[in-house]
């Protein structure tokens, strides 16, 4: 039996694996099957050569092809997607509403003439979120696996749509910093849930740009929030926050309605060992030339590899062997986001731009371009992640944001810089442009990374474990930024940024020592050379010899022979 290009299973993503290399029976199935059961029959095991044949077609899908093959797929990661534009809109609304004039007179106290909303709590508000994150990014792992990734979004979007009404009616500061540890347990776990689900529906040539699209999704938030807030913050009355809180509801009551038609991850299914529900998933995330029933072969062969190697797929699986050294990589490129200095250019753009003297309509314009930036910069890494490798856009991104943040410090230090208005203006576009090629490089790339790096077993777990470090270190930052920035504390203004310059370069440094390649590689593959110890500075140009085919159905079967 042959394949053609439109019968081919997915490499790793959507469970491609490499067979038996004799056509023989074997006598230890996967998840309790035999290969007698009716997805292995006999006749339809599948040989090396025959591996070798899907293997090379794999690599030569084109992302057109894909779309066609795994539309359904590709529509509901986006329904699992809006749960990430959920996690983007409320720490974008939160971080910029002290720069409404109405929040900061309901919420504020006097202070020149105006009202200020106090250092202490501009820094408990945006702890909510992330203190909530490092709660929901652990506490996701154990619902995604027991009662699986519809479900677990299904309860994150409800817990979503009490916390919005507690912000909605909040009287008092106390009542907000409530609502916003309740809603950060679920924006903690969203992040978790959509690269899960998105690694495990779409094909490999889709991986990429999948993945991308959980940053992308970020960005749509923000964007959102940011228009929401400068289209409604000249209101005198509450209604010009509140109108932004209520906008939140939207997204967790269009993933309701939409959930219970969603098919469940084939993955999760197999890995139940419920496989008419997993032919069944599959039927609905592919198109009908599709062969369902190889592609579901593979996964089940997949899943045991990973399961025979990870019998205790715990967190701390995570530190022990080889995969301590994907669990460092995923949580790296993910805590040098914050450590490059985004959480100031995204989360107190607004703010930033107001201290440094910009009109406040001005300023939440300025706030709105540099999310459409975004979006574009974004928009414009799909093709360089489709052609590019993983870590040279990631390094190269990270050098140039770094090169930004320093420039945006010295523009501070300029002489004159209280009374040449041209300065602030020069540091606002730098702001701008750094978010342009953050949300093309190091946003995007970071889930790219984190998807290929983390096995399939382990997935739930170093995604958790890689969102909470993130949010641990937006802890940091929330506590010190206002403290930085506040007129009536540090007043740094730009000069904030030379501490970012201290923590971005070592990150930087790292990334060309430890960040490896692997752009167009397999799932399979992936295992294999993580197993093999690969050097980073090689990731990208090795070479299975002739015979890899055979070593890996050879190391399956020595598996199963211990």
């Amino acid at each position: 039996m042959t394949f053609n290009r439109s019968q081919l299973p997915e490499a790793g993503s959507m469970g491609y694996a490499y067979g038996a290399n004799d056509g023989s029976k074997n006598e230890e199935g996967g998840l309790g099957q035999t290969s007698t059961s009716p997805y292995y029959p006999e006749t339809n095991i599948l040989t090396t050569e025959r591996a070798r044949e899907a293997t090379a077609i794999e690599h030569n899908l084109t992302v057109k092809e894909a779309f066609r093959l795994y539309s359904p797929a590709v529509g509901w990661s986006f329904l699992f997607s809006m749960g990430v534009i959920t996690a983007g809109f409320d720490p974008q609304l939160v971080g910029t509403l002290i720069a409404i004039p109405t929040f900061q007179k309901d919420f504020g106290q006097p202070y020149q003439g105006g009202y200020i909303v106090a250092a202490k709590w501009q820094s408990a508000f945006n702890l909510g979120v992330p203190v909530g994150q490092v709660v929901g990014s652990f506490a996701a792992g154990y619902p995604l696996e027991k009662i699986g990734r519809r479900w677990t979004l299904a309860i994150c979007c409800m817990v979503s749509c009490v916390a919005v009404a507690l912000q909605f009616s909040s009287q008092n500061k106390p009542q907000i910093l409530v609502a916003e540890l309740v809603n950060g347990v679920v924006l903690g776990a969203y992040p978790v849930i959509a690269p899960t689900y998105i690694s495990e529906v779409t094909p490999v040539v889709l991986r990429g740009i999948g993945a991308a699209f959980v940053n992308l999704s970020f960005v749509i938030g923000q964007l959102i929030a940011s228009g929401v807030l400068a289209g409604t913050q000249s209101r005198l009355d509450r209604w010009s926050y509140d109108i932004p809180f209520a906008c939140q509801w939207i997204f967790p009551l269009t993933i309701l309605i939409a959930l219970p038609f969603c098919p469940e991850s084939p993955w999760w299914l197999v890995r139940r060992g419920e496989m008419d529900k997993a032919e069944r998933a599959l039927i609905r995330l592919t198109h009908s030339s599709v062969d369902r029933k190889s592609l579901l072969a593979n996964i089940e062969q997949t899943t045991r590899l990973e399961v025979e190697e990870s019998a205790n797929a715990g967190l701390l699986e995570c530190f022990k062997g080889t995969n301590l050294r994907r669990t460092i990589i995923s949580t790296m490129v993910y805590a040098i986001q914050p450590l490059a200095a985004n959480f100031l250019v995204i989360g107190y753009a607004v703010y930033f731009f107001e201290l440094a003297g910009i009109q406040t309509t001005q300023a939440f314009n300025l706030g709105v371009g540099l999310l459409a930036v975004g979006f574009v910069g974004t928009c414009m890494a799909w093709p360089l992640i489709a052609h590019l490798g993983r870590r040279t856009i990631y390094n190269y991104g990270l050098l140039i944001l770094t090169t930004i943040v320093l420039l945006v410090g010295v523009l501070d230090v300029i002489p004159g810089y209280t009374i040449n208005a041209g300065i602030p203006w020069a540091q606002s576009s730098m702001m701008v442009i750094y978010n342009f090629f953050y949300d093309m490089t190091i946003g995007p790339l970071c889930f790219v990374i984190i998807c290929e790096t983390s096995s399939a077993k382990l997935r739930d777990q170093t995604i958790a474990f890689s969102t909470a470090v993130n949010a641990l270190i937006n802890i940091a930052c929330a506590v010190g930024i206002p403290y930085g920035l506040n007129p009536d504390s540090g007043n740094l203004r730009g000069k904030l940024a030379f501490v970012f310059l201290g923590t971005a370069i070592p990150c930087l440094v790292w990334c060309f020592l430890a960040l490896p390649e692997t752009k167009g590689r397999t799932f399979e593959e992936l295992d294999l050379m993580f197993h093999r110890k690969v050097p980073t500075k090689v990731f990208g140009t090795y070479v299975f010899g002739d015979g890899s085919d055979e070593e890996v159905g050879d190391r399956r079967d020595d598996k199963n022979e211990s």
